[in-house]
């Protein structure tokens, strides 16, 4: 297989198109055939968006796919996160077959290389998760600009435990997610994150609150204050996947809540997630304690586009955001990651 990074003739990166769906049936391929359907739907309207793009803020996704010879290889996916389509996401590549010329580690690379330079995104910052051990996509994503901005921990339900639904005591109570609320639990989200990471996903209440689902809400004290939450995941990985969230200070009363919160939306729900940092180890030990388990740990990488100001000079997002809080001080070298990935004994 081909190491370098040019492509051959056999190999090209191209936009999801409808000859495709005729390439996967000529290959009896019916597995994809529904998944590039709606793909393709969503490609259209995407494109759509794009013509207005001064109008109307891309919502869609954007499919990319690897084809050789008349065979589709693979495919990658990119997802705008808010409404502002300031900030996408952009999955791991999908393998549906094998290629002839290429490895798997330089296919990534050109369908990465083809989402963030060459297609029709007009965005300034991406997100994209791997897993921990995972260390040749990692490898491809860093070379690419990708910072690590943390480690996420994905939690399930163990399959073998009874579910039984308990009613809330009088300390706190579930509110389902609402306009006045996804304000209150943006707030929190905010005070905790740091501004590089807050400066890359660009999120916003209204960006929660439109995204809810049956299952987010948060958790609030008898004082009406909001002390934790489940709301829609930045980077999500599954179909329900949500991000638990708590305020900077730790509230005894989340030991007792949270239980009774996830193991009672468990009860509807068979195929849910919940993500937290590895780093929060109060709320980890409680999952633990409730009988969740890591189903998988995964690495949040961020990447932010500098951008030309004044004709001539390059500023990163983060450091305009750092110039207006402390004003015209003399700016400092950008620190390294805090993060550090082990590898694989």
């Amino acid at each position: 297989m081909k190491n370098d990074d040019s492509l051959s003739s056999d190999l090209s990166i191209e936009p999801l198109k409808l000859k495709h769906l005729s390439m996967l049936r000529a290959d009896n391929n019916s597995k994809y055939l529904g998944i590039f359907q709606i793909l393709l739907c969503k490609k259209w309207f995407s494109s759509l968006e794009s013509s207005l793009t001064n109008l109307i803020p891309t919502r869609n996704s954007t499919c990319l796919v690897a084809v050789e010879r008349y065979n589709i290889i693979a495919y990658i996916l990119a997802t705008p996160i808010n409404r502002r389509g300031t900030c996408w996401c952009i999955s791991e590549p999908y393998f549906i077959g094998e290629s002839i010329s290429f490895s798997r580690y330089n296919l990534l690379q050109n369908l990465l290389r083809k989402v963030l330079y060459k297609s029709n995104i007009n965005t300034q910052s991406f997100l994209t998760s791997i897993k921990t051990n995972d260390n040749q996509n990692l490898s491809v994503i860093r070379q690419s600009g990708f910072q690590p901005l943390r480690i996420i921990k994905y939690w399930n339900r163990k399959e073998d435990i009874k579910y039984r639904k308990k009613e809330y005591k009088d300390n706190f109570t579930w509110e389902k997610l609402n306009e006045e609320n996804s304000q209150q639990i943006w707030r929190l989200e905010q005070a905790k994150e740091s501004i590089n990471f807050r400066s890359i996903f660009d999120r916003q209440w209204h960006d929660i609150y439109e995204k809810r689902n049956t299952l987010t809400g948060v958790i609030k004290s008898k004082e009406n204050n909001i002390i934790a939450g489940l709301i829609p995941s930045v980077c999500p990985q599954n179909n329900y996947s949500l991000e638990l969230i708590r305020g900077l200070a730790w509230d005894e009363r989340l030991n007792q809540s949270i239980p009774n919160r996830i193991n009672n939306m468990k009860a509807g729900k068979s195929n849910c997630y919940i993500e937290t940092t590895s780093e929060d180890n109060k709320l980890n030990d409680i999952l633990h304690k409730s009988d969740w388990e890591v189903s998988e740990e995964r690495v949040l990488l961020g990447r932010s586009i500098w951008k030309k100001q004044n004709g001539y000079k390059l500023k990163s997002i983060e450091t305009e955001l750092l110039t207006n809080l402390v004003g015209n001080l003399q700016q400092q070298p950008e620190l390294p990651s805090t993060i550090h990935i082990e590898n694989n004994k």
